[in-house]
């Protein structure tokens, strides 16, 4: 029989791993309602091509919907759900508490298996063959089965390894391996069933059934199916039996019906098709990338895939020790994920994807790349400034990069990388020849060490010279603090003469500091090397009069060491403002040059103090001097523009990602990292915290390659679970992913798969999509429609030379023409090039419809607003990765002015948004030269074709 983990057992074996003798969760099956037989036994000999049999295997599956639905809801009355401490034969006080959790996360895990239970008894019911010639019927189910079956039948989890017979094709066998060994299963019939409960009992709505010798129907309604196999009275009427006949051969329809959208959102997908599953399964420690085109499942397929590999029940035994090993551990498992997607209302609706698959997914594990990359550049690694600190300012609308540089941004930050590095070991090599050739033996000597260090280290090699060099550190720490004591008191008696002879100066001084706020140019200091020691004293419990003493303190540091190395304070920096101030109160000539040359000596050892924390949190500043430098070169850079403190996006994210790279590098150390939680490792503490055991990406090539490698650096490193979706002729940025060769540089063993059955669009559509593809010179596969599924529509409409005021009237016509084809409105959009002209469109259309009680809402900034039947209005640039059932893109010639370079990658994205109803509008009178050729494509409305869609 079969068991719903990773492993099958025969009944009565191991009680943890098997589904029948006992429960995967610990209840006994014989508080199971036991699941009946259907009244009728299968063998090879039945005509699978009869009336009988379809009605057979109808009421076989009713009949199992009943047991497993009835019996989910009576246990879910129960008050109990599964084991308590209370029934362990002893337990042991010092682990009650641990063992209470763990019991009841046992309970909520079999409450939530019931749950799906209870509402989706089995998601498909498959007759197979097996080496040995014997016939059984295998029930596929969401949820983990809670009990043995009965009548021959066995029960599966479609996430069990028997569960993937789901996705094999009729005529053809599937090995499965079990505890006695690799059985071979042949598929005869397979029903993919979508259990409802009307009042009158279960049913399955829209059965796709298929066999060898029928091939492909699909039952409307298996109940209909069961009534209509039924003789009919002997009293009945003619009509009756007109009527009836006429029913049943309704009910049953040859190849597979598409669907009508109703919603907005991520379709479910109950079972992934053959290719789609074989990704479904791969390890957990893959790193995978699945294109293909629009309506291919690839969202659909990345959800399933993490909902399996979360439930630990179904993880291979290698997969189980990874988890054990990895940083989250087994009881972390399920909540250390991360998930990405390119806009907010995509990340809303892969939440409900998520709850439909029973996966708990907060906020804080579904973000926007934009929002993520904000909290770890500003609060977890100090790269943007802050009120209390130093940093850069992040303006999402600079324009500092040449155009060249998005294209080549991997060669751009492969240079950054190097350069940073090399000027990081030149600077320490510098500091470290100050060192030695000191007067003072005892720091001449300590110089001299770190010297030999240094010298080995270069851009290639830097882990091994930094850990030795933090071998040295706290020698040098003891050091470097002897020498601030003596510069601090110095200093404090500078200020005390000048004191003496105005008391009113700390106060005075307060008061001129209240008065700079945020107009000092801080980027100087945060530019200046030597300006270190400035930023981790930061006291607590401070009155107003120490930090002024402080900020007099720092200013005169920066006088002292200007004065030594023969340059000039800037004065727009703050302290630069604090001196104009101080004037003559500042320190005297003497005193700058014998302070400073105490500070150039406690600089160079406090570059060794903390090496690792100089390497990483200096790289924003070593990336400021290599822009200024690589700018006056005319190489990657605009000549100007921009101020010198700010940063675009992409800029941070090249950063992020030297940061988070090169920590991740030191923390293969086991000694660094039984280390973490020493103040001195905190950035490096900080980047060990970011990992999670999967990261997920959607729309992928809507990322820049260097946002891709960030996200995969946090990639646990004892997992290296990655996964990432998406589609080349959806990219709609700039800086987007362009080729499979730049996902390649993220990881070089990147298994890249592609599928190519797209289930969105209908025949007229798909071949549309196709030929905007191909004018695109596309890297992805064209689509191809699947098997055996009715594909027919209609031709997309096309209004050519049509005003603002003709536009809303075309889209009144065509908007109530698809209600009366559908007889009730589907899900609708209309797509503008901008948010500017989505509230106005809006208004307008939703007076013009308003007899037809038609609503029409904006969405702005990509908001959900309105109800499933109302039509919405979106910027294009908001609704990648959602369909819906009819869709109109308005002004197609203003988005190909607008948006030039990206105009057929926005163009084909709304497209594909649709399934069966398009329609387009140009202002002009000819389309944009760049599509002309795919005017043929078009119609000029829907009811001058001679076909309806059916």
């Amino acid at each position: 029989m079969l068991c719903g983990t990773r492993a099958y057992c025969k009944l009565k074996m191991a009680p943890h791993s098997c589904s029948l003798g006992r429960n995967v969760r610990g209840q006994s099956a014989r508080n199971w309602p036991g699941i009946r037989q259907g009244g009728f036994a299968l063998s090879k000999t039945d005509g699978r091509s009869t009336p009988d049999h379809l009605a057979e295997t109808a009421k076989d599956t009713l009949d199992f919907f009943d047991s497993v639905g009835d019996g989910a809801r009576t246990a879910l009355e129960a008050k109990v759900i599964g084991p308590t401490v209370s029934s362990l034969a002893a337990v042991n006080t010092l682990t009650a508490d641990r063992a209470e959790k763990a019991l009841n996360k046992i309970s909520e895990e079999k409450r939530r298996d019931l749950a799906l239970l209870a509402e989706e008894p089995a998601i498909a019911r498959i007759v197979v063959v097996e080496d040995d010639g014997e016939e059984k019927t295998v029930f596929i189910s969401n949820g983990t089965p809670q009990a043995s079956a009965e009548g021959g039948r066995l029960w599966s989890s479609y996430r069990a390894p028997m569960g993937r017979l789901a996705a094999i094709p009729v005529g053809h066998d599937h090995e499965v391996r079990l505890p006695s060994g690799v059985r071979a299963f042949e598929v005869q019939e397979r029903a993919l069933l979508r259990p409802t409960r009307p009042r009158e009992g279960w049913d399955s709505k829209n059965t796709v059934f298929q066999s060898l010798s029928r091939g492909t129907l699909t039952i409307r309604s298996l109940r209909e199916l069961i009534r209509s196999a039924e003789a009919p009275d002997e009293g009945s009427d003619l009509l009756d039996r007109l009527i009836a006949e006429d029913r049943k051969s309704a009910n049953v329809i040859a190849g597979i019906q598409r669907s009508v959208i109703e919603k907005m959102g991520i379709r479910g997908q109950p079972i992934l098709d053959e290719f789609q599953d074989d990704i479904f399964r791969l390890p957990l420690d893959s790193r995978l990338a699945i294109l293909g085109p629009p309506g291919t499942g690839k969202t659909t397929t990345l959800i399933k895939r993490l909902g399996l590999k979360l439930d630990q029940n179904y993880l291979e035994q290698d997969e189980s020790d990874l988890v054990r090993r990895s940083i989250a551990g087994s009881e972390g498992h399920q909540y250390s994920w991360l998930m990405f997607t390119p806009t907010e209302l995509l990340k809303q609706y892969i939440k409900e994807a998520f709850a439909r698959e029973n996966i708990p997914a907060s906020d804080r594990r579904i973000q926007t790349w934009t929002d993520y990359r904000f909290e770890l550049a500003r609060y977890k690694l100090g790269i943007l400034r802050t009120s209390t600190g130093r940093g850069l300012i992040l303006n999402d609308a600079l324009q500092s990069l040449l155009e060249d540089t998005l294209v080549r941004q991997i060669e751009w930050f492969d240079d950054l990388e190097t350069w940073q590095a090399s000027a990081f070991w030149d600077d320490l090599r510098a500091q470290a020849d100050i060192l030695a050739t000191n007067s003072d033996r005892t720091i001449a000597a300590v110089g001299g060490r770190l010297s030999a260090i240094v010298s080995s280290a270069n851009a290639a090699t830097q882990t091994a010279p930094l850990l030795a060099l933090n071998g040295v550190a706290a020698e040098v720490s003891g050091l470097a603090s002897k020498l601030r004591a003596d510069v601090d008191r110095l200093l404090r008696e500078a200020f005390a003469k000048e004191l003496r002879q105005d008391n009113r100066l700390l106060d005075d001084l307060l008061a001129f500091l209240s008065t700079i706020g945020s107009s000092a140019d801080v980027t100087e200091e945060f530019d200046d090397p030597d300006a270190d020691d400035e930023e981790e004293e930061v006291g607590e419990n401070r009155g107003d009069r120490e930090e002024a003493f402080e900020a007099y303190m720092r200013a005169a540091r920066t006088q002292a060491r200007a004065a030594i190395s023969k340059r000039s304070v800037s004065r727009r920096s703050r302290s630069g403002q604090i001196l104009q101030w101080l004037g003559p109160r500042s320190l005297a000539e003497a005193e700058r040059l014998a302070i400073g040359k105490i500070l150039q000596v406690q600089t160079a050892l406090r570059r060794f103090s903390n090496p690792l924390r100089q390497y990483l949190n200096r790289m924003p500043a070593r990336y400021r001097r290599f822009r200024r430098e690589r700018q006056e070169a005319q190489t990657w850079y605009l000549p100007s523009g921009f101020g010198g403190g700010e940063v675009s996006p992409l800029e941070v994210d090249a950063i992020l990602l030297l940061m988070l790279r090169a920590g991740r590098a030191l923390l293969r150390e086991p000694a660094l990292v039984r280390s973490l939680d020493e103040p001195r490792y905190a950035t490096l503490k900080t980047i060990y915290d970011l990992y999670r055991t999967q990261v997920l990406v959607d729309e992928v090539t809507d990322f820049a390659p260097l946002q891709i490698a960030c996200m995969g650096a946090l990639c646990d490193p004892h997992v290296e679970s990655f996964l990432a979706c998406g589609d080349f002729n959806q990219r709609v940025t700039d800086w987007g992913t362009r080729s499979q060769k730049e996902l390649k540089w993220v990881f070089p063993d990147f298994d890249i798969r592609t599928i190519d059955i797209t289930y969105r669009h209908s025949r007229q559509l798909n071949e549309l999509a196709r030929a905007l593809a191909a004018l695109s010179g596309s890297e992805t596969p064209l689509a191809e429609l699947p098997p055996n599924v009715n594909s027919e529509g209609v031709a997309p409409v096309l209004a050519k030379g049509v005003s603002d005021d003709a536009v809303i009237s075309w889209l009144g016509q065509r908007i109530t023409e698809i209600e009366r084809f559908t007889r009730g409105l589907p899900s609708t959009a209309i797509f503008v090039d901008g948010e500017d002209k989505v509230g106005p469109l809006a208004g307008a259309l939703h007076k013009a419809l308003a007899d037809e009680n038609i609503r029409v809402v904006a969405c702005p900034g990509g908001q959900v607003v309105g109800q499933d039947r109302d039509v919405r209005v979106f910027d294009v640039q908001h609704i990648k990765g959602l369909e819906f059932e009819a869709v109109f893109f308005i002004g197609i010639d203003a988005l190909a002015r607008s948006k030039p370079g990206l105009f057929d990658k926005y163009l084909y994205v709304g497209v594909t948004r649709a399934a069966t109803y398009l329609g387009l509008t140009c202002s002009s009178p000819d389309l944009p030269e760049r599509i002309t050729p795919l005017e043929g494509h078009f119609i000029e409305s829907w009811s001058s074709s001679t076909r309806r869609p059916e």
